[in-house]
């Protein structure tokens, strides 16, 4: 309720009490929806076999999942988290962007190549990922530099940790978007797939009609470094949070790419129905298995 001049009237003393006994309810319901997310993330890992590694990088801590073959392949592919849970709605910033549902990692664990690993987001699952991350880095600052860099940094260990030479990287919704970055500044990346992705930031900004993110990246700038890298881009017929406009953008940026597949996938939107559906469309994909010629 406001006042006059649109100034939120002064609360009671009693309103004080209300809101003060409150505050502790609305953290522990977090920190429950918190648990829940990552225990549900935690224990379908777990039942697949995969271990899970915390890496704290530049700053972030990252949640990872591997699947590790018992000799070391030379390719490693890395599946890349979306935004999760950035906003409630238009107007209100989310206090959790761990996602809803582990949609990525139920991808991932139907990929059949042998070293598979899931890098989680900053800010995402892990209780002091989210408590002491600032939440410019599920908003403004979400395709930042400094988050790259993080997610370069793990990639790096992850490959010597399964003592691997190169990546395949996959990415969903803003882990697309961030998975072409990575691609755009590394020499070790054989392909990138992606599914749902905001490839072209400003394009997106446009349809929905919002602010722009100067502090955040946008993969289409650097079309000209992405051009000869074999790419498959899958966008869902019904998406609404990402229209195959989108992508289309950013494949146009592209002039004469080497291997690029812009793919509508019929009857899916913007979560439904990728998992379900991953196996086949991975199946579609000429170039998963290739390895990059070394320099």
């Amino acid at each position: 309720m406001h006042g006059a001049g649109g100034l939120a009237a002064r609360p009671s003393a009693s309103g004080w009490r209300v809101v003060l006994l409150l505050v502790p309810l609305l953290f522990c319901s977090c920190l429950s929806l918190l648990h829940n997310r990552t225990e549900r993330a935690l224990a379908l890992a777990e039942a697949h076999g995969l271990s899970s590694v915390t890496l704290e990088q530049n700053g972030f801590s990252l949640l990872t999942l591997l699947r590790a073959p018992p000799v070391p392949h030379r390719l490693l592919v890395v599946y890349v988290e979306g935004d999760g849970v950035a906003w409630l709605d238009r107007y209100h910033l989310s206090p959790d962007p761990t996602p809803r549902e582990p949609l990525v990692l139920e991808m991932m664990l139907q990929d059949p190549h042998p070293a598979v690993a899931y890098l989680g987001r900053p800010c995402q699952y892990l209780e002091r990922a989210v408590s002491g991350c600032a939440n410019r880095y599920w908003s403004t600052h979400r395709y930042a530099p400094e988050v790259v860099a993080a997610l370069g940094g793990a990639i790096d260990r992850l490959k010597q940790r399964l003592h691997s030479e190169e990546v395949g990287l996959v990415g969903y919704s803003g882990g697309g978007a961030l998975a072409a970055l990575l691609a755009a500044e590394r020499r070790d990346v054989a392909w990138l797939i992606t599914v749902a992705a905001n490839l072209d930031l400003t394009a997106w900004l446009r349809h929905h009609q919002l602010s722009p993110m100067p502090a955040s990246r946008n993969p289409a700038d650097f079309a000209e470094r992405l051009a000869r890298l074999p790419q498959y881009h899958f966008v869902g017929e019904e998406d609404e949070r990402v229209p195959a406009g989108v992508v289309r953008a950013y494949a146009d940026r592209l002039l004469a790419p080497t291997a690029l597949t812009v793919r509508a996938v019929p009857r899916a939107d913007h979560a439904c129905c990728w998992a379900a559906q991953w196996p086949a469309l991975l199946a579609q994909v000429p170039f998963r298995e290739r390895e990059r010629p070394l320099y």
